[in-house]
């Protein structure tokens, strides 16, 4: 799939970045945080030694002087004395055949276009895969110093859990998406008296509930985690295994806290209020 150049570009790309990774983190955090990175860095090395585009604009001045020479041509023909099709005639099967020839290389042109699509998207992925594992050696190596300047950490979307998971179970599969969601520093903990809070990072508070899927959450329980945040200066998050009721949900998007309904056995999360959502498409970005 790669060409020589290409490999040895991504190979050079994920020693780089392997450099770059923070130490200590996991393998499939270190794997997902260098196959972030070198996503956005693929698209550059291909177009800088991957596959050339074929050029098509020509094909369009050979095609319309064939047909400038051949129009010329058969106007001269059928100006001759005794010609035996009339005149008009001429002009629009010169037209006809002008339009089909066209549809033909339009769709050739699209052909070729796409194909050379296809083949830089496997290119780029090839080159991801090569550097990822180039840059996993690296950041694995034995008596790598911490980089200066490190890679934002990526953690990979938690996995399925085909049995389910117990109560702690839950609270680190919780702490697992909100590290994948972007607070990296997420961890599980246990205080008492606080309201329940199960996990933690340095913007965010987050309380765990392992429910029966058609077991509703109290709304009592989602205002006792509001007023905890509101003493500790974090924002608050919920995460559950069942439901919230309306009144609950209302009650979190005037409290600006996120509502998620998690899937253990599926490796599902779902947002269920517009706080929630909010965190799904942007990511758990420390509060302005």
């Amino acid at each position: 799939m790669l060409t020589e150049p290409l490999h040895r570009a991504a190979v050079e790309l994920g020693r780089r970045l392997g450099a770059r990774v923070p130490l200590g983190l996991p393998v499939e955090a270190a794997r997902a945080t260098l196959s972030r990175a070198a996503v956005a860095a693929a698209s550059r090395i291909v177009s800088e030694s991957g596959p050339t585009a074929t050029a098509t604009w020509w094909w369009w001045i050979g095609y319309a002087a064939a047909w400038a020479i051949a129009g010329a041509a058969t106007s001269s023909v059928a100006a001759r004395p005794g010609f035996p099709v009339p005149l008009g005639l001429g002009p629009a099967a010169y037209a006809g055949l002008l339009v089909a020839a066209a549809a033909v290389l339009a769709v050739v042109q699209r052909w070729v276009r796409e194909r050379h699509d296809d083949l830089v998207a496997r290119c780029e992925g090839a080159v991801v895969s090569v550097a990822t594992q180039a840059g996993l050696a690296e950041a694995l190596r034995a008596g790598r110093r911490e980089p200066a300047f490190p890679l934002p950490t990526a953690w990979p979307r938690p996995g399925p859990q085909p049995y389910g998971v117990s109560h702690r179970g839950a609270e680190q599969l919780v702490a697992d998406w909100m590290r994948h969601l972007g607070a990296s520093d997420a961890e599980v903990t246990r205080f008492t008296g606080d309201g329940g809070v199960d996990v933690v990072s340095a913007h965010w508070i987050a309380q765990v509930k392992n429910l029966g899927e058609r077991t509703t959450v109290p709304v009592a329980q989602i205002r006792e985690l509001a007023g905890v945040a509101a003493d500790d200066g974090r924002r608050p998050l919920f995460f559950t295994s069942g439901t919230y009721s309306p009144g609950g949900v209302a009650f979190a998007d005037r409290s600006g806290m996120g509502l998620f309904e998690y899937h253990a056995e599926g490796g599902a999360l779902r947002a269920a209020n517009g706080t929630a959502r909010a965190v799904v498409e942007q990511g758990l970005r420390p509060p302005s």
